[in-house]
C-alpha cells in the first residue's frame, strides 16, 4: 500500500475525529477508565476541535491518504513548545516543532504507515528551517515508544499529561534534524 500526507480539509474533519477516538484509547495507560477517556476524546479530538486546530497559525493538521483516498493516519503538529511550555527546558535544537498526535488506524498498524508518515514529517520540518521535532508518550506505551527510539528519537525526560483530571506521566522525545 502507497500512503500519502496532505493537508486536512473540511471533508476530512468528520472521519478524522472518527479515526481520533478510534486510536486515542490505544495509547492510554489500561488502567484509565474508560470515562475519562472519552471525556478527553469528545473535548480535544472532536471534529469541531479539529476544525479549530486546522484554523490555528500554530498548528497543522495533516491526514495520511492511501490509495483510494482512505484516512489511515493522522498528525498535528504545534509550532514550538506551544503545546506544553513546560516541556520547553527540555529540548535541546532549536527551533523545533512539537507533534501532538500521531496515529495509524489499527487495522494498518504493521504496514509501515507509521515511518512514512514520519519520514514526511521530518522532511517538512527540514525544509521549514526546523531543527527538531518533539512528542511525549505515556510511558507505558511500550510500543509506541520502541517506534520512536527506533527512528532516532532521543529521551530528554518527563511531564505530566492531564486525560479528564488523571495525571499521566510521559516521557519526552525530541529528534535531531
Amino acid at each position: 500500500m502507497t500512503a500519502r500526507l496532505d493537508e486536512a480539509v473540511e471533508a476530512d474533519l468528520g472521519p478524522l475525529s472518527d479515526l481520533a477516538a478510534r486510536t486515542f484509547p490505544l495509547a492510554c495507560p489500561p488502567d484509565l477508565d474508560a470515562g475519562v477517556i472519552g471525556a478527553f476524546i469528545t473535548e480535544h479530538l472532536s471534529e469541531k476541535a479539529f476544525r479549530a486546530y486546522k484554523e490555528s497559525p500554530d498548528h497543522e493538521v495533516l491526514v495520511c491518504r492511501a490509495d483510494g483516498g482512505a484516512i489511515v493516519g493522522y498528525v498535528l503538529l504545534v509550532e514550538g513548545t506551544a503545546m506544553d511550555p513546560d516541556c520547553a527546558s527540555q529540548i535541546v535544537h532549536r527551533p523545533t516543532t512539537g507533534i501532538s498526535k500521531f496515529y495509524v488506524d489499527p487495522d494498518h498498524h504493521g504496514a509501515g504507515i507509521a515511518s512514512l508518515m514520519l519520514d514526511d514529517v521530518t522532511a517538512r520540518s527540514r525544509q521549514s528551517g526546523v531543527r527538531s521535532v518533539w512528542l511525549a508518550t505515556n510511558v507505558a506505551n511500550a510500543r509506541a515508544r520502541r517506534f520512536y527510539v527506533k527512528h532516532g528519537f532521543e529521551p530528554r525526560g518527563n511531564r505530566t499529561f492531564d486525560v479528564g483530571g488523571v495525571a499521566n506521566t510521559d516521557v519526552v522525545y525530541e529528534l535531531p534534524l
